[in-house]
């Protein structure tokens, strides 16, 4: 009887056992809770109330508020100038001033009836003394151009024709000097104290709405509606007196420190394209509040749980601090991240690695893979990678690529020297449109792709050090097109050739009848087999060529013509 018992005991145990491993071995309930929560977070961050989150907005603010009251629930440390908030100062407007003048030769101009100060100039800044006539403005002795010789510049104020010698179009040989920055920094180091441009090609006049930056080229840089190329030397004067007025914007910094020498970022960007004003968007129309669900309300829901699962379970996590941050600016040139490199905050021999999240929310429930940009900055990626068991119907496969250069925020820390990956689930039709809404985020994947990088994290805490190193492909993010195709590439196809996701109305590709689907396999004649081959054609074609394309569209092969 006692035996019989003793054994009915343990037969009731190790079902029990079985039964409650069983259970941990599917984290269902873990990942629904955690898709609820992402849920919640995302409802919130791309609704309407928030209008879209542009950078120093209301709608920006209220952003940070919401991340700032995730990071107290939490229970993080505040890490930034005041609480949780780093603060940047923003221009939000940029006018030239009424006082503002000119006048060359005797001859008085008017404030933007006969001139005005372009955006490369300072905002403030005077001049009176001799003014010299230099032509073009080149001196390149290979092109056997020198507007320079013979002149003495230093300490006067140079007139220079925008348009280049034999006119302005892609074959010029005199085309790196076209534009208005060569030419001031060039005048610049010869000493020259301002610039004033002409030109009677009215394609090259410059705009007199002047672009909201700090940045300019530090000194006077004006634009005469009239020709003067018939003044050689004389004398003038002028004044700038641009108005300058700023805005705040927000990072928001929690920290969990752990007492470590090393402390491991986690970022995404808060910051989207309000209501598209602005350069990026991509809508049909404009005036529509671009929510930016997957784009970055996504990445940011990401960065709550994290910092969640970083705080609940310390053990885990226990030989790195953690440092998350919620970034600003990313979408007007990463300007929160490049911010907070430059701050107190970072220091960089303290810093072991960055994970940045950025468009996080739209895991193809069919493909099912993940990408991870940036492997190559450090030899540790690769080797976390294949030792990370994740189950494959939730995510199928893990597609990499090398560069520590890209489009978002991962570009400042690694530019800084520090090993920094982007994790992202890849571009689609809503990408910078209004249509970027709630609707489009699959909650239950962004789930999976926390968990992955939970299961990444705490895989590199077990490694002595994330030793940092430089990519191969240091232009991937600096590539410079001549022609564009205006499609969207479908980032997560890895077949052969370049699959079309989206097509741009109007544009050369439009034009030729690409459609979504197709994938292109050759274009001007050269074989494309990814999206490196393409990008490297793309940047070898100018305007105006006419060429062809082949692609594949379901089982036929086509071939259509382009006109860039």
């Amino acid at each position: 009887m006692y035996n019989l018992t003793k054994k009915i005991g343990l037969t009731t145990f190790l079902i029990l056992l079985v039964v409650t491993i069983s259970f941990a071995q599917k984290p269902h309930f873990k990942e629904k809770k955690t898709a609820r929560n992402v849920e919640k977070h995302i409802k919130y961050l791309a609704s309407d109330e928030l209008e879209g989150r542009e950078t120093g907005s209301r709608g920006e603010r209220m952003s940070a508020e919401y991340i700032a009251e995730q990071f107290s629930k939490i229970g993080l440390e505040t890490k930034g100038d005041e609480g949780y908030y780093q603060y940047m100062t923003l221009p939000n407007l940029r006018m030239a001033q009424g006082n503002t003048s000119l006048m060359i030769d005797k001859k008085v101009y008017t404030l933007f009836t006969d001139f005005y100060p372009i955006s490369a100039s300072s905002n403030n800044g005077r001049y009176s003394g001799k003014i010299i006539n230099l032509g073009y403005g080149i001196e390149d002795e290979g092109l056997n151009q020198n507007d320079y010789k013979d002149v003495t510049v230093a300490g006067k104020a140079v007139i220079i024709d925008l348009d280049l010698p034999g006119g302005t179009h892609p074959h010029s040989k005199f085309v790196v000097w076209a534009g208005v920055e060569q030419r001031v920094n060039y005048a610049k180091s010869k000493g020259a104290k301002a610039v004033i441009f002409h030109t009677q090609n009215k394609d090259l006049i410059p705009s007199g709405t002047l672009t909201k930056t700090t940045k300019h080229l530090g000194m006077p840089v004006l634009f005469v509606k009239k020709d003067l190329s018939d003044l050689s030397e004389t004398n003038g004067n002028l004044l700038i007196d641009v108005m300058l007025l700023s805005t705040t914007a927000h990072n928001v910094v929690g920290y969990i420190d752990h007492g470590k020498r090393k402390t491991v970022v986690i970022g995404a960007h808060h910051d989207h394209l309000g209501k598209g004003e602005h350069s990026g968007s991509r809508a049909e129309k404009p005036g529509g509040i671009h929510n930016g669900a997957d784009d970055n309300a996504s990445g940011v829901a990401a960065l709550i749980e994290l910092a969640k699962a970083v705080k609940k379970k310390p053990k885990h996590f226990s030989n790195n601090n953690y440092l998350f941050i919620a970034f600003t600016g990313e979408e007007e040139g990463l300007l929160g991240s490049k911010y907070f490199v430059k701050s107190n905050l970072f220091i960089r021999e303290q810093v072991s690695y960055m994970i940045n999240m950025d468009m996080v929310g739209h895991l193809d429930s069919t493909a099912k893979t993940l990408i991870i940009n940036g492997v190559g900055t450090s030899p540790s990626w690769k080797e976390a990678i294949s030792s990370i068991s994740y189950p494959k119907r939730k995510i199928a496969k893990i597609k990499t690529t090398e560069s520590g250069i890209g489009a978002s925020d991962h570009t400042s820390f690694y530019l800084n020297g520090i090993p920094a990956v982007h994790f992202f689930t890849g571009q689609h039709q809503y990408y910078h449109k209004p249509t970027d809404d709630v609707e489009i985020v699959n909650f239950g994947g962004e789930a999976f792709v926390i968990s992955y990088i939970c299961k990444m994290m705490y895989t590199l805490d077990k490694m002595d050090e994330v030793v940092f190193s430089k990519t191969k492909d240091e232009s991937q993010g600096r590539m410079k097109f001549k022609v564009t195709l205006g499609i969207m590439p479908d980032y997560v196809y890895d077949g052969e050739g370049l699959r079309v996701d989206g097509v741009k109305e109007g544009k050369p590709g439009y034009k030729a009848g690409l459609l979504k689907g197709d994938i292109i396999i050759s274009l001007d004649g050269q074989s494309i087999q990814n999206m490196k081959d393409y990008m490297k054609t793309l940047m070898s074609l100018k305007e105006g060529l006419k060429t062809t394309a082949t692609i594949r569209r379901g089982s036929e092969t086509k071939v259509l013509n382009v006109q860039f």
